[in-house]
């Protein structure tokens, strides 16, 4: 009887009290089948490991989650992110002072006083980001042939908190003029060649041009200038007129889908605070849940949220002055008017709409679009770099391991948002960039890395790839990426038999 009583009180007592040798989340002794030298595949760390939480615990966690206000986790979060913020701004400016004050004492030294600041000197200097534009002659010869990241950034580094740092920045080189001016010619001319504007686009869109040259290639304008006034306003009354047919009944019908929305959209960028607002989870609350309901093949699947922030930032950014788009991580989204809030809505909406078309059986039943698209990846790597493949192979690693949110989130995850802008400016200008080209990216991409990954075993390759240091990226590697990316496309247009479904 006090046996028993002995045992039940300990399922009761938290794992953490326990009087015992076997703690969860520690690896199980093993006595002679697996030698201490020997790594680990997946399987094997699977099985060996002990889970760290057990139904009394499950119960224990989530009554304490019940006690936790959800307003005060926000407030906090958003304490921490203001002194981040704060700090970093100080440190810049420190930064500028110290740069200032070596750069004046120079200059006093070999000319016995302070010269003037040539006003123009800054803008022989300055990399342009994102937009598909170089950097000056000077710093050119600075920048690398690769892109292959500083010793300092190691697996893990990757920060989870993004800044968007967006190019919003006028041209300053004669190039940038000169290719700003030829998008506006196009742009303005009675019917565009649209065959022109993705050559154009192809090496970067300027930042001025970009939400009119999306919407052109995402098929939400016509060709015809004088037409795109009056379908402008037809679909956008459209999308208001879905919201109040779908949207208005959600509590009554596709209660799931909603729910799970409801769910995941203070996920989305959890560090941003533009997209903690609450005008903003609203917007994107209305979108997604509109598009769910309107394609009940796939309906709603976690993923399809982040591929709407490059949307919205781009087309929020035309309405916003230089010095908001400068800080448009933090601009108050409430502050613009209700018939501009519900323009950028719509505009958003018809052009995730197109790119979801051209992928949605990414997000059907069983995922199968996801699914070829890793095969594809697979094979395509096998010929590419076959040391890389059998190394991978070796030690057990699937590529669905990796590279299912790859997949799944088109690189979101993995790469600073700014640089998806850059990437999406390409994905626009390809016949089925968003399709066929990604794949060839997420190769260049896993090949950008084989240094890396070629020296560590199963657990060294999964923190590694799942946690790439990218967060210093800017346009030069995202130009390095796709050149890689166009050579294996060119490289294996002609020859395909690195496509499963084409032998």
């Amino acid at each position: 009887m006090s046996e028993r009583r002995r045992s039940s009180s300990e399922s009761k007592t938290p794992f953490w009290k326990r009087k015992s040798s076997s703690l969860p989340g520690s690896s199980v002794q093993q006595t002679g089948s697996l030698n201490s030298k020997h790594k680990l595949s997946f399987k094997e760390f699977e099985n060996h490991t002990d889970d760290a939480w057990d139904a009394t615990d499950d119960d224990l966690l989530r009554a304490a989650l019940e006690k936790v206000e959800l307003n005060k986790i926000r407030a906090t979060a958003q304490a921490v992110i203001d002194e981040h913020s704060k700090r970093k701004t100080l440190e810049s400016s420190d930064d500028a002072v110290k740069n200032g004050n070596s750069s004046d004492t120079n200059q006093k030294c070999s000319n016995g006083k302070q010269a003037e600041r040539d006003p123009n000197e800054s803008d022989k200097n300055i990399i342009s980001t994102g937009n598909g534009d170089t950097a000056s002659p000077t710093e050119k010869e600075s920048i690398n042939a690769t892109f292959d990241p500083p010793c300092k950034h190691r697996a893990g580094s990757a920060p989870k908190a993004q800044s968007i740092r967006l190019p919003m920045s006028s041209p300053k080189s004669d190039r940038e003029q000169h290719r700003l001016k030829k998008f506006k010619e196009l742009i303005d001319s009675e019917n565009i060649d649209l065959e022109d504007l993705k050559k154009l686009s192809w090496s970067g869109i300027p930042a001025e041009v970009r939400p009119l040259t999306w919407q052109l290639l995402s098929s939400y304008l016509p060709a015809n200038k004088d037409r795109r006034e009056m379908v402008l306003e037809r679909k956008r009354n459209e999308y208001k007129n879905f919201v109040t047919q779908y949207f208005e009944s959600r509590h009554s019908t596709h209660q799931q889908t909603y729910q799970q929305i409801h769910i995941d959209i203070p996920r989305t960028n959890p560090l941003i605070p533009l997209f903690q607002q609450e005008c903003v989870q609203h917007i994107f609350e209305r979108l997604l849940f509109v598009w769910a309901v309107r394609h009940p093949a796939s309906g709603y699947v976690q993923g399809i949220n982040d591929l709407v922030t490059p949307f919205f930032i781009v087309f929020l950014s035309s309405h916003l002055n230089q010095d908001d788009r400068l800080k448009i991580e933090s601009f108050e989204v409430s502050s613009l008017s209700e018939k501009v809030r519900q323009e950028i809505e719509a505009d958003a909406f018809w052009c995730v709409t197109h790119l979801l078309d051209g992928i949605q059986d990414n997000y059907t039943f069983a995922q199968p679009g996801v699914q070829r698209k890793v095969n594809i990846l697979r094979e395509l790597t096998k010929r590419v770099d076959s040391d890389l493949h059998t190394h991978m192979e070796a030690e057990n690693l699937e590529y669905i391991q990796f590279s299912f949110r790859w997949m799944n989130n088109l690189l979101m995850r993995e790469i600073p948002l700014s640089c998806t802008i850059r990437l999406w400016d390409t994905y626009l200008a390809e016949t089925d960039g968003f399709s066929d080209f990604h794949i060839y990216v997420c190769a260049a991409f896993l090949k950008h890395w084989r240094n890396q990954l070629l020296g560590e075993d199963f657990q060294g390759l999964m923190l590694m790839i799942q946690n790439v240091p990218t967060h210093h990226w800017g346009d030069e590697e995202i130009k390095l990426l796709l050149a890689e990316a166009f050579r294996l496309k060119y490289t294996f247009a002609d020859a395909p038999s690195h496509l499963p479904d084409k032998r």
